[in-house]
């Protein structure tokens, strides 16, 4: 029994080091990319495949992050749905993929309703757009605007990330 709490701690103790040379090489990246879009233009903002790719994989660890606090602390503590929506579609925007209607619902970790109250919300604002599908008229995609992709880029280049 000792001997499987020992490597169970040595394993935790290798992930921990792996996850901060991970933080570590991500804080570079985006201490490059600030330094680039510091001296762009306020209105443009330039980005290169690999600068959108650091930043869409910023997105998805927030995101995921948020989860596991969730686990921790009741998510009424924390809700944050507009938030949790931008972040999904801007790192689905740095991808390239899609994403519907029900499944920026699901990301938004809070019940449909609410999460449709807040996709309007979005939209209403200028964040967001919604398409239909030109394959199933039952189905809607979501994007960020022009608006919503400059905004999300610039806050999530200000961003900082300290290993622990």
């Amino acid at each position: 029994m000792n001997d499987v709490r020992i490597s169970s701690a040595g394993r935790a103790s290798r992930e921990n080091e792996l996850t901060k040379l991970e933080l570590e090489k991500l804080q570079t990246q985006l201490d490059q990319l600030r330094a680039k879009l510091s001296s762009a233009p306020e209105e443009d903002v330039p980005a290169k495949a690999g600068d959108e790719l650091v930043l869409a994989q910023l997105s998805k660890e927030i995101v995921r992050s948020r989860r596991r606090r969730d686990r921790m602390f009741d998510a009424d503590l924390f809700g944050e749905p507009a938030w949790d929506i931008l972040l999904e579609l801007y790192a689905a925007q740095c991808l390239q993929e899609k994403l519907s209607v029900s499944s920026v619902c699901f990301v938004s970790a809070v019940p449909p309703t609410t999460a449709l109250r807040w996709l309007v919300k979005l939209e209403q604002e200028g964040w967001v757009r919604r398409e239909g599908d030109a394959l199933d008229a039952r189905r809607y995609w979501v994007f960020l605007t022009e608006k919503g992709s400059v905004a999300m880029r610039r806050c999530l280049s200000e961003m900082t990330i300290s290993p622990v």
